[in-house]
């Protein structure tokens, strides 16, 4: 009975707990729904390290409406999107007849230390929303960013006004990193140690990521101390099956150069909201996106204010610009036991705007059925030979 009370007053001041997924949910403990889910299956049109490119396989006739490209943030794998099988933003799209792809940035390791977040947009992003088009013959198409992958999906759109992005949705993306004074503490304190464990091994390692997350979030840890604690110390935890068919949420390195532009220019410097982050030698101004905005963002996100996520409103000049509220923590938003409402709002929104226009022209397709179509987790697939080339 204490434990439940505290259960209870941890809920009141932290919000909805936004650690592991819990066959339970993370607020209501329904009973679960019988009949197991199976796991979405797709081809992978991109296979290197750090830049995988999968298509889900429909489980419906496609409607006709533009492709939606999913952009996941760092420090978590692109599972995030599709961790369990009842909850799943990627399969809801699916089963509403969207043709769904996702960008997968893999493990970097410390050959990788120089991957910085323009190389992310510039190449990773960049090269996903060119083969989409290329693969559906469509001249445009949505994306759909979680977290700092909307900021990815924001800065792209930006930079590329005329690439044909007509959509963006983002969820729980900061943009003010002044109304996020508890990070910014935290960022200052932690400066000197992370750049040192940095420059050391080429990158924030994973357990730190997962440590620093839940540091944000004191419920999760005192909910669930021994999966905690097991996600810090066994490597092989996220890869361990779960009963209800579901995975662990499984955290990743964070590269050195990608860790010093987000500590020094997003969070320190609040770039993004004074138009002064630069890739290369040109200035991101959101100003100059073109695409429809939806932005979802939750009042029990503890993690990323509301104010943080509703600024961008602030810098879009598109005519068509809508902010919903949805139900959940900064990861329960996503694929808590209340992200219904997201996918739905997603879903909603996107069938509005998502006529879909072919190209004219004879384009290069992939060929409708693949060699091999993988469960998740994906399996090393020979590469069409007019995609093979990624850096």
């Amino acid at each position: 009975m204490s434990f439940l009370l505290a259960e209870r007053l941890f809920t009141a001041l932290f919000g909805e707990p936004t650690g592991p997924l819990y066959d339970e949910g993370y607020v209501e403990r329904r009973p679960a729904r019988p009949g197991a889910a199976r796991p979405l299956q797709y081809e992978l049109l991109l296979d290197a390290p750090t830049l995988k490119l999968r298509h889900y396989l429909p489980l419906r006739r496609p409607r006709r409406r533009l492709p939606v490209l999913l952009v996941p943030p760092l420090m978590v794998t692109a599972d995030v999107f599709e961790l369990h099988p009842r909850r799943s933003l990627a399969r809801y799209l699916v089963e509403q007849g969207y043709d769904v792809f996702l960008l997968d940035y893999g493990k970097p390791q410390s050959r990788d230390r120089r991957l910085s977040l323009g190389r992310y947009i510039e190449h990773r992003v960049h090269t996903g929303v060119r083969v989409v088009k290329q693969v559906t013959g469509s001249d445009e198409l949505s994306l759909v960013g979680y977290c700092l992958g909307g900021i990815f999906a924001n800065c792209y759109a930006a930079l590329h006004p005329q690439s044909g992005i007509r959509n963006i949705v983002t969820i729980g993306t900061p943009t003010d990193f002044s109304a996020m004074p508890l990070q910014r503490i935290l960022a200052g304190v932690s400066r000197q140690p992370l750049e040192t464990l940095a420059a050391t091994y080429g990158y924030i390692p994973a357990a730190v990521c997962n440590a620093s997350f839940h540091l944000l979030h004191p419920d999760a840890i005192l909910r669930h101390p021994l999966e905690f604690w097991r996600s810090l110390r066994d490597p092989d935890f996220a890869a361990s099956p779960r009963p209800d068919g579901g995975r662990h949420l499984e955290y990743v390195n964070l590269t050195e150069a990608a860790f010093r532009q987000l500590w020094h220019n997003f969070v320190m410097g609040n770039e993004l909201m004074q138009d002064q982050f630069t890739i290369g030698r040109r200035r991101v101004n959101y100003g100059r996106i073109r695409a429809a905005a939806l932005v979802l963002a939750s009042r029990e996100d503890r993690l990323v204010p509301l104010a943080a996520v509703t600024a961008v409103t602030k810098k879009l000049t598109t005519q068509d610009v809508t902010v919903r509220f949805v139900k959940g923590g900064h990861l329960g938003m996503l694929i808590g036991s209340r992200a219904e409402r997201t996918w739905r709002i997603t879903a909603e929104w996107l069938d509005t705007r998502s006529r879909y226009q072919a190209r004219s022209r004879a384009t290069t397709r992939v060929k409708d059925k693949p060699a091999t179509v993988v469960p998740l987790p994906a399996a090393s697939l020979p590469l069409p030979a007019v995609l093979r080339k990624v850096s």
